[in-house]
C-alpha cells in the first residue's frame, strides 16, 4: 500500500528519485509499452500502474509513512566559519518507534547478539554497540 505490487513500486521509487520533470514522467506514463518493450505478452500484461500520470505518483507517495521528522540544531563554534554548523537529526525513539510499529519489518528485526571480528581467522573481536 499504496502501490499494487513490487514491481509497481520499483517502477514508482524510480520516477521520483529520477531527475526527470513531472511533464516527461507523464509522457513516460503515457506511452504504449507494448509496442517499446519486447518482452514475453504475458509479463507486459502484469504491468497494471495504478498510476497514469505524475501528479497521481505523486499523491501515491505522499500516503507512504514518512518516519520522524527530521530536526535541525545550530553548532555553536569557538571558532570562525564561513558557515553556520548545522546538525541534522532524528529522535532515537522515534525511529525505534516507528520501526518497532512497521508491519514490513515485524520478522526482519534480529536482536540475537553475535560476534564481530575484524579477520576471518577470527584474531581480533570488535567491541562496539
Amino acid at each position: 500500500y499504496p502501490f499494487a505490487s513490487k514491481e509497481e513500486w520499483e517502477i514508482a521509487d524510480f520516477l521520483l528519485h529520477s531527475p526527470l520533470s513531472m511533464a516527461v514522467i507523464d509522457t513516460f506514463l503515457k506511452l504504449s509499452l507494448i509496442t517499446l518493450i519486447s518482452l514475453p505478452l504475458v509479463q507486459i500484461q502484469k504491468l497494471h500502474l495504478s498510476f497514469s500520470n505524475a501528479r497521481e505518483l505523486q499523491s501515491c507517495a505522499e500516503m507512504l509513512p514518512s518516519g520522524p521528522s527530521w530536526k535541525c540544531q545550530i553548532i555553536p563554534s569557538t571558532y570562525p566559519t564561513k558557515y553556520l554548523i548545522l546538525l541534522f537529526w532524528r529522535d532515537p525513539i522515534k525511529c525505534l518507534e516507528s520501526l518497532f510499529s512497521n508491519l514490513l519489518f515485524h520478522d526482519k528485526l534480529d536482536f540475537t547478539p553475535h560476534c564481530v571480528y575484524t579477520m576471518a581467522a577470527h584474531l581480533v573481536r570488535v567491541y562496539s554497540e
